[in-house]
């Protein structure tokens, strides 16, 4: 092309470029370190956010607006880093998505109504704690659903999707 110099690549130092790897298919404990560190970075900004936003709105609303930015962010951040390398159809992947929304939905209001029934008033971090004390188990069971169904289909039943 004319006018346009031709780039030579960077070198690049051994270790710079893809510091955290993606898990490999067969690697559970690399997944599941991944996949736990995703889930701690999540359920600490899950809580920060809800903590903030209970001083401007009430409990359902602080809870519904903290899980739908952190559930798209850490599925997300999970399929990347966890479990990459899937060719997963992308409408699949959003209803797996609100699958997880819905059920922390779920799981959190279970959590804060257990305990307002515990203490009559509770903060909004003894709130965030109870909520994140759940995503725990949430969590776990996570985990395991992605790991055995989500992402253990044959690359036959993966095509019949796309």
């Amino acid at each position: 092309m004319k006018g346009v110099a031709a780039r030579e690549p960077k070198a690049v130092t051994p270790g710079a470029v893809d510091r955290v790897r993606p898990a490999k298919r067969d690697d559970v404990v690399g997944q599941a370190v991944l996949f736990t560190v995703v889930g701690v970075l999540a359920t600490a900004a899950n809580a920060v956010l809800y903590v903030l936003l209970r001083g401007i709105f009430p409990v359902g609303a602080s809870n519904f607006c903290s899980l739908l930015i952190t559930t798209a962010a850490s599925s997300a951040a999970h399929r990347h880093f966890a479990f990459a390398a899937r060719n997963e159809h992308r409408g699949r992947m959003h209803l797996q998505t609100l699958a997880v929304f819905a059920f922390y939905c779920v799981s959190n209001n279970i959590a804060l109504g257990l305990l307002g029934l515990a203490v009559e008033d509770p903060s909004s971090v003894a709130e965030a704690a109870a909520v994140a004390a759940l995503s725990v188990i949430g969590g776990t069971t996570r985990f395991a659903v992605m790991r055995l169904w989500v992402f253990s289909r044959s690359a036959g039943h993966r095509a019949s999707w796309e």
